[in-house]
Parts: structure tokens; sequence; C-alpha cells
């Protein structure tokens, strides 16, 4: 664990005798206490983001997301992005596990995020229910997970602004999910659990889409499939 390699390299540190070189080390172990999102689940510079409006307590989402990751996994050109969405229904429970996730992001990094989120949708008995026991993400205690979500004022800002920005975008259910091309800032939204079918032809639309625009700039007369 990260706190048990910071105390032995601070204790060799001491015995060796202090160094610029040492402290560095020992700063080089101890992950930012805020990486910031978004949260990504596969390659980084992908032309198409599917964001995925979600809640830990939503028993479609633990179905679906899952689904979701191998979808974009067997894509070339796709990643992953994901927006809290924990909906009052679930009650605090919801909201609990999003500052969970989104603590094992800032402790952990992108892959700490998506085992925790990965964990709770694994054991949660959903609908505002929780799960038993505790996570087990790579790098970052159990502990050091609660601390960050019961105290963390900038953790929880962040989940309360998802959640605005969602509401604002009148998405009010789980999951819902929005595709963009990342080319020409372009997307459309799908609400409910949208499958692969649906999610390639939203992504064929949106491509035919640019090449319609593309046209209509040039000049040249639109195909009667642009309209």
């Amino acid at each position: 664990m990260i706190g048990l390699r910071k105390y032995w390299l601070m204790l060799g540190c001491v015995l060796a005798g202090t160094s610029m070189a040492c402290l560095a080390l020992t700063r080089s172990e101890i992950p930012s206490p805020h990486n910031t999102g978004p949260w990504l689940f596969g390659p980084s510079k992908a032309r198409w983001t599917v964001t995925e409006f979600a809640d830990l307590e939503c028993p479609y989402c633990k179905t679906y997301t899952p689904a979701l990751k191998t979808w974009i996994q067997q894509q070339k050109d796709v990643n992953l992005q994901w927006h809290h969405l924990p909906l009052d229904v679930h009650g605090p429970t919801a909201l609990h596990e999003a500052k969970l996730a989104e603590c094992a992001g800032a402790l952990g990094g992108a892959p700490a995020f998506w085992q925790a989120i990965d964990q709770i949708f694994d054991r949660t008995r959903s609908n505002g229910e929780g799960f038993n026991g505790h996570l087990n993400v790579v790098d970052v205690t159990y502990q050091d997970l609660l601390s960050c979500a019961a105290t963390d004022k900038v953790i929880a800002r962040h989940v309360g602004q998802q959640v605005e920005e969602a509401l604002k975008a009148g998405i009010t259910a789980t999951p819902t999910v929005i595709i963009k091309d990342n080319t020409t800032g372009s997307s459309v939204k799908l609400e409910g659990p949208a499958d692969g079918v649906l999610l390639l032809s939203a992504r064929d639309w949106l491509a035919q889409k640019k090449s319609c625009d593309a046209l209509q700039k040039s000049n040249v007369k639109s195909l009667s499939h642009c309209h």
C-alpha cells in the first residue's frame, strides 16, 4: 500500500540522512490528492466518446455498465466517460458511493476509479441498499476512501456539479448516454440502456451529419439522405 511504502521510504531517509533526492522520491510515492477526471475507459484520444450518466444504486446501470464497457473494448476509436447522477430515490447511499468512486480516482487515478465502479456494481444490492464489506482498490486503502468521501469538499462539490449539469441537460433517468463526435462536437442523447446496435446507428448518423455539413459548407446541393 502507498502508506506503507511511504513509511519505509521516510524511515530510510532518516537513517541515511535526509536529502532533496530522497524527499523527491518519497513525494513521488504519494498519489496526488486530487487527480482529476474526466474518467475515461478506452483510448484517450478516440474520435467517439460515449458518456454514461449513471447511478451506482441503479439496478439497470448495474447490468448495463459492464455490457457497455465490453462493447467499448470491441471498438477501435471509442471511449467511455463516466458522469455521476445519483438519484434522490436511492437516498444517501447513491451519493456516498459516487463520492467513494470519485475519491478512488482522486487518490489512485483512472484505474482506481474504474476498479471502484466495477466493485460497487458487483457488490451492491441496488435500490439504495448499498453493499457490505469494503472496496479493494489498488494502492488506496479503504479507510482513505471513507475519510475522503466523508470530508473532502472538493469531491462533494464535483459530484454535485455533475448532478447539476445532468439536470440542466434534461437528463433525469439512468442510464442515459450521450455519444459525441470529438472531431465536430456534434452529439446525440440516447435514453435507457442503449445496446451496441443503437450506439452504432447513432455513430453512423453523426458521421453522416458531418458529411452533409461539409457538403453544405462547400455549396454543394445536399443529397436526399442529408435532409
